[in-house]
């Protein structure tokens, strides 16, 4: 009796332990929505827009620690503000094509308003 009880708790387990493999693998992937995309796109964008902020700060303090000379500071972080000049431009643009269909909505309806 001991041995069928310690085997049907043996075949649970190996049953729990398996089942992923053979039922976890049909998962539905959706396509991402265009707004979700955007987003994503957005988020990465203000990612990078930090990253390049820091490494300015990080050039600025390698510059006073005496670790770079004054030519390749002046470089690289004019190479790094234009970046981030670029990176501000394209955010400030995503962010006014977001809000801009937002407009014409609220505009037809106080026109329906009266």
């Amino acid at each position: 009796m001991t041995i069928l009880i310690a085997l049907g708790i043996a075949l649970v387990a190996v049953g729990f332990v398996a089942a992923p493999f053979f039922f976890g693998g049909r998962t539905v992937v959706r396509p991402a929505r265009a707004d979700e995309q955007a987003s994503f796109d957005l988020q990465e964008l203000i990612a990078e827009k930090e990253t390049v902020y820091a490494a300015i700060q990080e050039l600025d303090f390698d510059f006073k620690a005496g670790k770079l000379s004054l030519e390749d500071h002046r470089g690289l972080r004019e190479r790094h503000q234009e970046r981030a000049a670029t990176l501000l431009k394209t955010i400030d643009d995503r962010t006014a094509a977001a809000a801009a269909p937002e407009a014409p909505r609220k505009a037809r309806r106080e026109k329906r308003r009266g």
